[in-house]
């Protein structure tokens, strides 16, 4: 534990001694660690939505509770992120390991990109393209078999005016998150596109496992330069393309995404339902 505690405090972040019962009869908010929720809780603390102190229990990494390799690097690439966002937050470390239940309902804001001033976004593709992000994940009781077959089906005919990249993962490692939510990718069904396209393919065979700051903040600049970034499901990739694109389009579920999380204008042009209208849309 020590080397998570010298890191931290190496940092400028606050290590603090206490309990998660403690920090949840306080009232404050235990956030979880997947780059969605960091992101998304950094946006609301600089918009004042979110007034209390957030934690973070570095017993995840410790026990590595869901199983994911590389959990060390992990730890390391968030403490980067927040850094890089100038984010408080308070780390502690309790066997004990639960999160707040609390849902980022960003439809106060006047605007979500001032998250946006913190990175140099460099201009890696001078070429105009749009991006199919291969990360797909529902919850539990969806039905990503029939979605893989639409979306095969609709790349086989798609054509596009402009180059095609495809970014993100080819595989998902099979540990506790993935088979909770039976997270998949749509790589195979992606690659349909050649018939018709010119693809860039610029996926990693494994990103969950191997994350890795520097190319994050070049896949962050290729969604922000994009004409389009098109994605299914949620997660990290979708709310990437929320705060740092400059045009995105999203195939989601109410489940997950109802309409009182963000505002109204989103759900009519970038946030879709039904996937005969989300593929008309593209």
């Amino acid at each position: 534990m020590d080397n998570y505690i010298e890191i931290i405090q190496q940092n400028n972040f606050v290590f603090e001694n206490t309990t998660t019962d403690e920090i949840i009869n306080k009232g404050n908010i235990i956030i979880q660690n997947g780059i969605g929720d960091l992101t998304l809780a950094s946006l609301l603390i600089k918009n004042n939505i979110i007034k209390c102190p957030i934690y973070n229990n570095i017993h995840f990494y410790i026990s590595n509770m869901y199983d994911v390799n590389n959990i060390f690097t992990r730890f390391l690439f968030n403490i980067q992120l927040l850094k890089k966002l100038n984010t408080n937050i308070i780390f502690y470390n309790d066997p004990n390991i639960s999160y707040s239940e609390w849902t980022p309902k960003l439809k106060y804001l006047s605007t979500i990109d001032n998250l946006q001033k913190y990175f140099n976004f460099d201009r890696i593709i001078n070429d105009e393209y749009i991006i199919f992000h291969t990360k797909c994940r529902f919850h539990s009781s969806f039905d990503y078999n029939s979605l893989k077959g639409c979306i095969k089906e609709f790349c086989k005919n798609f054509i596009s005016k402009y180059k095609i990249i495809l970014l993100g993962e080819r595989i998902i490692p099979n540990n506790f998150e993935s088979r909770v939510h039976k997270i998949t990718t749509i790589y195979n069904e992606l690659l349909e596109l050649k018939n018709n396209n010119e693809i860039i393919d610029l996926t990693k065979e494994n990103i969950y496992d191997n994350l890795n700051f520097e190319d994050y903040l070049k896949d962050i600049s290729l969604i922000h330069y994009a004409n389009n970034n098109i994605s299914v499901g949620h997660g990290g990739q979708f709310v990437s393309c929320l705060l740092f694109s400059k045009k995105f389009i999203s195939f989601i579920t109410p489940e997950i995404v109802p309409q009182d999380i963000f505002p109204k204008e989103l759900y009519s042009k970038n946030l879709f339902y039904d996937w005969n209208v989300f593929s008309k849309i593209i």
